[in-house]
C-alpha cells in the first residue's frame, strides 16, 4: 500500500507528514479489521482523506478519488468505516490542525 500512498500524496501535493499519517491510518485500519472487503486503493484514498482533513492541507474526497482512480462515494464510504476509530488510527505524534471531533463525519 505504501506505493499507492506515495504516488497519490505526491500527485495531491501533500507533505510527508500527511503521507506518513495516512500510511499509519491505513495500516492500523487493516490491522484492526475495519475495512474488510475494501480494495487497497479505497483504503489508501480514505486514509489520505482522513489525514488531509486533520491537517492544514485539506483535500476533498473527489480530488483524492480522481487521483486514486476511485469514486468519490467509495472514498467517503470507506472513510465512514475509519471515522469511529479515528483516535486510534492516527500516529501519536500527529500535529492536528483540525481536531478529531471536528473532522467530517461523512
Amino acid at each position: 500500500m505504501a506505493d499507492f500512498m506515495s504516488r497519490f500524496c505526491e500527485n495531491l501535493y501533500l507533505p510527508n507528514s500527511v503521507q506518513a499519517a495516512a500510511t499509519r491510518i491505513a495500516k492500523r485500519a487493516v490491522d484492526m479489521d475495519l475495512v474488510a472487503g475494501r480494495t487497497r486503493i479505497a483504503i489508501a484514498a480514505a486514509a489520505i482523506y482522513m489525514a488531509s482533513q486533520a491537517s492544514d492541507e485539506k483535500r476533498s474526497a473527489k480530488e483524492i478519488g480522481d487521483v486514486a482512480g476511485a469514486a468519490e462515494i467509495t472514498v467517503r464510504q470507506t472513510y465512514k468505516l475509519l471515522y469511529p476509530k479515528a483516535a486510534e488510527l492516527f500516529p501519536e505524534d500527529f500535529r492536528f490542525v483540525t481536531p478529531i471531533e471536528a473532522l467530517p463525519n461523512s
